[in-house]
């Protein structure tokens, strides 16, 4: 598995694109967990359930970091932002490959 991170609308899936072919895609990771959460999934399901759905072949999981910045004021807000940091965090441990784009431009930091 490779993991693709970085901010919203930095170029992750074009430069996911390019760099990797003959994969499958799972983007916006970030969003399945906050509808997850917003189901009442914790986080634990909510792992599962995401690596049960990438377990067969090569896939790249796409995700925006949305641990860097303002603290949201909301609750709801807060846990999504950490179990969505804490579930990435996972992913990383695992994957074979991590790459942070930035501006488009993609580093392997793993």
């Amino acid at each position: 598995m490779i993991l693709v991170i970085g901010g919203s609308y930095q170029g992750k899936t074009e430069y996911a694109l390019k760099t990797f072919e003959e994969v499958r895609f799972f983007n916006q990771a970030h969003l399945f967990i906050k509808k997850r959460l917003s189901e009442g999934r914790n986080q634990d399901d909510i792992y599962a359930e995401l690596k049960a759905i990438t377990s067969d072949g090569q896939w790249v999981i796409i995700a925006d970091e949305i641990g860097n910045g303002v603290v949201p004021m909301d609750e709801a807000d807060r846990t999504y932002r950490e179990v969505a940091g804490r579930i990435l965090i996972e992913l990383a441990k695992e994957a074979d490959e991590v790459h942070r784009v930035i501006l488009g431009i993609g580093q392997r930091i793993k």
